[in-house]
């Protein structure tokens, strides 16, 4: 039997993460450092298939190794109770269950009666900032830190503005305290340039872009020569470049790989095809139906101009093909590059971003 180590499916965490190392590395950097690291706060920006929940499940992780009580939740209206909730769970067994009720709010336990179970008073009175704020203070006496992981952030949330809000009244107050949010490109745009939220802009931000071919090529390699299974360079090159660097597909192909891997233990060209036509047709759903989605008809039209190349497309020829002006062009291409559909190829040169949806639309898919 060979070992399960590709996991596409959304939600899991795969036995090894590459071509992050860096981002991991500096996520740790926050944590070691004092309260107002730049790295505290991260914004991870990325087309789905990326790899942000499997970088936010590795920060879960990660943090709770270096003693840190974490919250991780996907965005959504009711959130900011859920990190509560979580906070209060995970966050007991640091204090002692001895501590009689107190009510009001002053420094110290004040507002919790065991571990940290709200009084009667801070239940009824305290609203979740408040809340969040009675936590991390007591939390931070106690020598302990808070990681906030929230994935799926969307556009014009309350629930994001005030959690934001209390984050950044927290800093101020010296709390030990972290928070990583994750999100597709068209939201994470709307949150950053919310005019309440223009501070989260001093956040780090990482675009995932593509990982490199050769780290895909080796990660593979090592994975196979651990399982003893048997693959000739240059299909394993043909394996590597299928994935275009995206993390999903390297996911896919691999799990594929496996659960048609026969007896033998040997990856041939034919098993290699066989993977790679499975992994492309998922893709479909998966990916280009949730991208093309929220595109408008004149994005979907740009888009279109586009898939005629096979290769980059210049922008003079995409301006040509829908017969409109050069500031038509020039909108649209703004648009389509900061939802990371598609991205600059050099001067005057357009390429997706997205990998396979040239040909997904051109109908060579």
């Amino acid at each position: 039997m060979t070992e399960k180590v590709f996991l596409p499916a959304f939600g899991n965490k795969p036995k090894h993460i590459i071509g992050r190392q860096g981002l991991i590395e500096n996520f740790l950097e926050g944590l070691s450092e004092p309260v107002g690291h730049p790295n505290r706060s991260t914004i991870l920006i990325g087309q789905r298939g990326t790899g942000k929940t499997t970088l936010l499940l590795e920060f879960a992780e990660l943090a709770q190794e270096a003693d840190y009580v974490c919250a991780r939740v996907m965005a959504h209206e009711d959130m900011l109770e859920e990190i509560i909730d979580q906070i209060q769970v995970k966050g007991a067994k640091y204090l002692a269950t001895s501590k009689q009720k107190i009510s009001g709010f002053s420094a110290g336990a004040a507002g919790f009666s065991l571990g940290l179970s709200f009084t009667q008073v801070s239940e009824t009175h305290y609203g979740p900032r408040m809340k969040l704020s009675l936590l991390c203070e007591e939390l931070t006496i106690q020598g302990k830190g808070v990681v906030i992981l929230v994935d799926e952030v969307q556009p014009d949330a309350k629930a994001v503005r005030i959690l934001a809000g209390a984050y950044q009244h927290l800093l101020g107050e010296g709390m030990n305290i972290s928070l990583v949010m994750a999100g597709l490109p068209s939201s994470m745009s709307s949150v950053l340039n919310d005019d309440i939220l223009t501070f989260l802009n001093r956040a780090n931000k990482v675009v995932l872009d593509p990982i490199p071919q050769v780290e895909i090529f080796k990660a593979y390699a090592e994975e196979f020569a651990y399982q003893g299974i048997s693959v000739e360079p240059q299909i394993l090159d043909k394996i590597a470049a299928a994935t275009k660097g995206y993390p999903y597909l390297y996911q896919l192909i691999g799990y594929h790989l496996l659960s048609l891997l026969p007896s033998s233990k040997v990856i041939d060209l034919s098993l290699a095809n066989q993977a790679i036509h499975i992994a492309r047709a998922k893709m479909v759903d998966n990916i280009f139906a949730p991208v093309l989605k929220p595109l408008s008809k004149k994005d979907k039209d740009f888009l279109e101009a586009m898939s005629v190349d096979e290769g980059s497309s210049s922008v003079a020829d995409i301006q040509a093909r829908l017969g409109v002006t050069k500031g038509y062009v020039q909108t649209y291409r703004t648009r389509l590059i900061e939802a990371k559909v598609i991205s600059s190829a050099g001067h005057g040169e357009l390429e997706f971003a997205v990998p396979y949806l040239g040909e997904y639309l051109r109908g060579d898919f």
